[in-house]
């Protein structure tokens, strides 16, 4: 049985509030995207006695009216392995394709950046 599997069947007689039945689509696809980068947090999942149905509830506990996607995909993923984060890159693209991110200030000039998770990627 694989995660999503996993996961749907722990909801067969789960009782839902309406925040969860929102999130529950996402997070699910969240949870399973993870669950295949990452082999311990998979194992994670597997091995966990905690039900897929407390995590929604976990997600969202608080939220009143709002709460981001990636506040909520974080809960998720602590709900299963405490201490766990997600980390998010956004880049502003003003339909040049990311030219215009390109370009460099007086502020930039002389920094030097290095992005070492392509190197983890083998």
């Amino acid at each position: 049985m694989d995660i999503r599997e996993k996961l749907t069947a722990e909801l067969t007689d789960a009782k839902l509030g309406k925040y969860e039945n929102v999130v529950k689509p996402y997070v699910l696809d969240e949870i399973c995207i993870f669950a295949k980068q990452n082999s311990e947090f998979a194992q994670a999942i597997e091995q966990s006695d905690k039900s897929f149905a407390d995590c929604l509830k976990a997600s969202v506990a608080g939220a009143k009216e709002h709460i981001s996607d990636l506040d909520c995909y974080k809960r998720a993923v602590a709900f299963y392995f405490p201490g766990a984060d997600i980390k998010c890159t956004m880049t502003l693209d003003l339909g040049d394709n990311g030219f215009s991110n390109e370009t460099s200030t007086d502020a930039d000039s002389g920094k030097l950046q290095l992005d070492l998770d392509s190197l983890l990627d083998f």
